[in-house]
């Protein structure tokens, strides 16, 4: 057991990590972070793990894998029942994620920094100190919102372990000192600069990310959104298309609309496709013909984006979204309405606006309306200030 590989056993940035493939993953095996070497322990833990595997693909065992062996107590035993407590409340709510929510779940993504460092830790043995250290070396290592996004799930971790007597609740360690959110983003886009981007964006090919950006700056929609709507979702009304959707990242129900512009654009788009979307089937698709990735679709914005603005400017697509709510308030639009047409909590009262006056077509295309009045105020403003 010295040299020799061990299956689904990689090295990543550094550290040792268990990956096991999607088939395994349909059997409840989880990703495991080791740390930059790997013990004789931890190797002897991964090969269990693939007999477990090898016996249920083999039809031998048919049960799910032996949970990671924390100790009784340890945070990681503690982690998994609350892991499992999050999912079995989603279900008394009657509420199913999709995989796009648990692919943006924080707690496994910050889980794999907390196991390395307390997996097998008792709770009550952990100083502040050790956290400090740890928010440090994210921050250092990948960025401070990942280290603050970490240190949230701590503190909720915490919590719940104090509920299940893991630990007291006043005697949370990461308490000792302030994890301080990174200020958000302020970038914007001008309405000039995203039709340059439309312009180039077909020119060059990338016809499908030409639609994307048209369809992201009128719908206000997240780029995941946009990415990943389909020929189901559109409708029509009097004034032009409208996408009904539940937003992935947090379920609300959305209504995106498009302008005669961007719904121009997409129709011609869709006519440069083998055969038109229908159904589910998703409507961008990358140059190669296959639908969008979350990464294909970063990759070519960046490269579109240099063509246009040069190397020094790193406005993302997801800044489109924050862009159409600068001009609807320079129009002079609700934040209610705002909150309506975005499915967010922009509106202090979003709970009641929800209860009381649910997403519909009029309040948006509302904002809309108010979005074009704002894009000629600022433009004034910028030729006058």
């Amino acid at each position: 057991m010295g040299d020799e590989k061990i299956r689904y056993l990689v090295k990543f940035r550094g550290c040792w990590r268990y990956r096991p493939s999607a088939a395994m993953r349909g059997h409840g095996f989880r990703f495991i972070a080791f740390g930059p070497e790997i013990t004789l322990k931890e190797k002897q833990r991964v090969i269990a793990l693939n007999a477990d595997w090898d016996r249920i693909r083999t039809g031998l065992q048919v049960k799910r894998p032996r949970a990671p062996d924390y100790p009784a107590g340890s945070v990681g035993d503690g982690y998994l029942r609350a892991i499992e407590l999050r999912k079995l409340e989603r279900e008394a709510n009657g509420v199913v994620w999709t995989k796009e929510q648990e692919s943006r779940d924080d707690w496994p993504r910050a889980w794999k920094w907390l196991e390395v460092a307390f997996g097998d830790a008792d709770p009550r043995t952990i100083e502040p100190e050790m956290l400090i250290k740890l928010r440090a070396a994210i921050s250092t290592k990948v960025s401070e919102s990942e280290a603050h996004r970490v240190i949230k799930v701590w503190r909720a971790l915490w919590k719940k372990m104090a509920v299940m007597s893991y630990c007291e609740k006043d005697r949370d360690p990461s308490l000792a000192f302030e994890n301080k959110a990174p200020p958000p983003r302020q970038a914007v886009w001008k309405h000039r600069d995203v039709t340059k981007m439309v312009q180039r964006a077909w020119r060059a090919g990338y016809h499908g990310l030409a639609a994307v950006i048209a369809v992201a700056w009128d719908t206000q929609l997240s780029p995941v959104d946009v990415r990943l709507l389909t020929a189901a979702q559109r409708a029509q009304d009097d004034q032009g298309s409208v996408f009904f959707l539940d937003r992935a990242k947090t379920g609300r129900a959305a209504a995106g609309t498009l302008s005669r512009w961007s719904e121009a654009i997409l129709e011609v788009y869709l006519k440069t496709l083998p055969a038109a979307p229908i159904g589910d089937a998703l409507l961008f698709r990358n140059r190669s013909g296959a639908p969008y990735s979350k990464d294909t679709l970063g990759d070519d914005f960046r490269e579109i984006r240099q063509m246009v603005l040069g190397p020094d400017d790193d406005r993302q697509l997801a800044d489109l979204r924050r862009s159409g709510t600068v001009e609807a308030f320079a129009g002079k639009a609700d934040p209610a309405s705002v909150s309506s047409k975005m499915a967010n909590t922009l509106s202090a009262s979003n709970r009641l606006h929800k209860t009381y006056n649910p997403v519909n077509v009029v309040v948006v295309r509302e904002v809309d309306a108010a979005r074009t009045v704002g894009r000629k105020r600022l433009r004034t403003k910028n030729k006058t200030g």
